[in-house]
């Protein structure tokens, strides 16, 4: 791929780094528009492009550009530069042996957060659309169940976002701790526990069958942000310090 002198990152997206909220993490993040996308920002930036994007949709290697280049930038925090971030067989990014992290993107959003090994032992982010109400109805059975729709509705928020928080929560929760677990579970697997709209906090039993945490407790708790058009959800386990 050859570069080319007029691709404008500034335009293509907009990034931002954010070292407080989800400390001792470092998350980046950013709005962006598929039509600015150019492949020569791969060469651009030194961000490894797999053999699988040659084929992919512009669109899907937008949304990989964004996630590794976010990456890159988050690792970078903490004194790690040009890592070549590989995926396993499961799509998942092979992060530094010291270092774990996880990506999320919606059409036009994406985030990227790390931390070292030290610190964090578990790290899952997911940022998911806001759902309308007609796809919550449809979509409400697959992903909680009675009690969970009972915990919501007795809360402030409404049917539709409350779903659409326990959807990227538990996409959260997986991608914290499949790299642990090694096996596939579903929603099904953490259940929603209690609601904390004051400090935004959504807290999850999890499966005891599938307990492999560094910690004496199934519960798991889930940071979550809203803005007008999407939720923003995050697990952060930290190390149990001896």
């Amino acid at each position: 791929m050859s570069e080319s002198p007029s691709l404008s990152m500034d335009v293509f997206i907009q990034a931002k780094q954010d070292l407080t909220l989800y400390a001792p993490a470092a998350m980046m993040s950013g709005e962006f528009n598929n039509t600015d996308f150019d492949p020569a920002m791969y060469a651009q930036k030194a961000i490894y492009y797999p053999p699988s994007m040659v084929r992919a949709s512009r669109k899907r290697q937008a949304e990989y550009f964004v996630g590794r280049y976010l990456a890159d930038q988050a690792m970078s925090h903490f004194g790690v530069n040009q890592f070549k971030l590989l995926a396993d067989a499961k799509r998942c990014p092979q992060w530094p042996k010291t270092l774990v992290g996880s990506i999320t993107h919606t059409d036009n959003y994406a985030a990227c957060i790390t931390a070292e090994k030290s610190e964090i032992s578990a790290l899952g982010i997911d940022a998911q659309d806001i759902l309308n109400e007609e796809r919550a109805e449809r979509l409400q059975s697959r992903i909680i169940d009675s009690a969970e729709s009972r915990l919501i509705s007795e809360s402030s928020l409404s049917a539709a976002l409350g779903l659409s928080l326990c959807f990227s929560a538990k996409e959260s929760i997986y991608k914290g701790l499949y790299p642990q677990i090694q096996q596939y579970f579903g929603f099904n697997a953490a259940k929603l526990h209690t609601i904390d709209s004051d400090n935004n906090i959504l807290s999850f039993r999890f499966d005891p069958a599938l307990h492999v945490l560094h910690n004496d407790r199934n519960i798991l708790d889930i940071r979550y942000h809203i803005d007008d058009q999407r939720v923003l959800t995050c697990l952060m386990l930290h190390v149990k310090k001896r």
